[in-house]
């Protein structure tokens, strides 16, 4: 049984005190505090966070680390709720809800047999930022996220691109 809750802004920066996913190879307390070396990886079930979260799972296991997977959801954009024209036709679209369970599933199903502590968070806001905090309020050794293959990130600017600037850890960009 795995457990997950959004964490708010405002909770303290303990390094272990996001909420533990319970693996038979990975069991911890929630109480208890991981000594060692922590990666955190960003994670939306996407190709590139998918090859990140693996690339992450390989350096943790060398390493000996904990592993905190991350999923940043982000807000959006409110100026779609005063238009008056329908900007998503008959798109169907996920509740933030569905995605942050199956991005949790996801990441449930990579790390289901690797002996390797790891935990699951969900946050709010600019992905970037979050991302930067998150690394720095737990001491992160390393911050690991997925390339995009958007041009239109590449145009207007990536999550990796801003992360560099951003993080106080080394930042590795898996593509």
């Amino acid at each position: 049984m795995s457990r997950f809750r959004p964490e708010q802004d405002g909770d303290p920066g303990d390094r272990w005190h996001d909420a533990a996913i319970e693996q038979p190879h990975a069991h911890r307390d929630d109480r208890e505090r991981l000594e060692g070396p922590l990666i955190v990886v960003g994670f939306d079930t996407s190709l590139a966070s998918q090859h990140a979260l693996a690339y992450a799972v390989g350096a943790a296991v060398r390493m000996r680390a904990g592993l905190l997977v991350a999923y940043i959801s982000t807000l959006p954009n409110p100026t779609y709720l005063t238009s008056t024209v329908p900007m998503f036709g008959d798109i169907p679209f996920e509740s933030e809800a569905d995605q942050i369970a199956a991005a949790h599933h996801s990441a449930t199903e990579i790390l289901h047999d690797v002996a390797v502590l790891w935990s699951f968070t969900v946050r709010t806001g600019d992905a970037a930022a979050q991302l930067a905090r998150l690394a720095d309020n737990n001491n992160a050794d390393v911050l690991v996220v997925g390339r995009t293959s958007s041009w239109l990130h590449r145009k207007i600017g990536s999550i990796s691109a801003r992360l560099l600037s951003r993080a106080r850890c080394p930042v590795t960009v898996v593509p």
